[in-house]
């Protein structure tokens, strides 16, 4: 029985991500240039995942994970506010995979009453996933060899649905953040999952920079 060649590779998909990736985080740097100081936010969050399909908010056992990145703000509104994100994060799903995950979102958020406010965000990016579990493929020679343990790139997309509340009176207002995300991952498994759902609940907060800012410029 003889292995075929990885299509991915022969069709150059790894690079074709990472220039959509360069060309997102282009846009990105663009955004930060226009944004004042103040609409920057560091963002963080731990979250737990699940494979399956849309609406399953707690899954169990718990598959962890975190997340770090920035958003810039596309308007000055405080009420209807127009952002970019982009997000760096780790997951560890038992049995299955350890993924890294790179990707950007637009997003809409509407502050509703004394600090309280709902979001909308569609994003897009790269996954590299790891397996939990050796792959061995059959060789031409009859015996088995282990597939490499370098990963597969792999493509995310999906949405958000977040709610907020803002600490106002604080020096340095920061937002409290509960977010459900949903995404696929693909190519999973050609042959009978192509493209893996994925239901995601955050916890996390977003931290004004300008916070970092003025501390730096007290201890000088």
């Amino acid at each position: 029985m003889k292995t075929k060649p990885n299509p991915m590779c022969q069709n150059g998909f790894a690079l074709k991500l990472c220039l959509i990736i360069l060309m997102i985080l282009s846009g990105i740097e663009a955004i930060a240039q226009e944004a004042s100081p103040k609409d920057r936010h560091l963002l963080l969050s731990v979250f737990n995942s699940g494979t399956q399909l849309p609406g399953n908010f707690i899954t169990l056992p718990i598959h962890p994970g975190v997340s770090a990145g920035i958003e810039f703000a596309h308007n000055r509104s405080t009420v209807n506010r127009w952002f970019q994100t982009a997000k760096l994060g780790m997951l560890y799903h038992q049995y299955s995979q350890t993924a890294v995950q790179l990707y950007s979102e637009g997003g809409y958020r509407r502050s509703v009453w004394r600090g309280l406010s709902a979001e909308l965000r569609i994003g897009l990016g790269y996954l590299h996933s790891f397996t939990d579990v050796p792959i061995f493929k059959l060789n031409p020679e009859g015996t088995y060899r282990q597939v490499s343990k370098f990963g597969r790139p792999q493509f995310m997309a999906g949405g958000a649905l977040g709610v907020g509340y803002t600490f106002r009176k604080a020096a340095h207002p920061w937002r409290l953040q509960l977010d459900y995300q949903f995404y696929v991952q693909t190519p999973f498994i050609n042959e009978y999952v192509p493209l893996l759902p994925v239901n995601v609940v955050h916890v996390g907060g977003a931290i004004p920079l300008s916070v970092f800012k003025k501390h730096k410029a007290a201890n000088n």
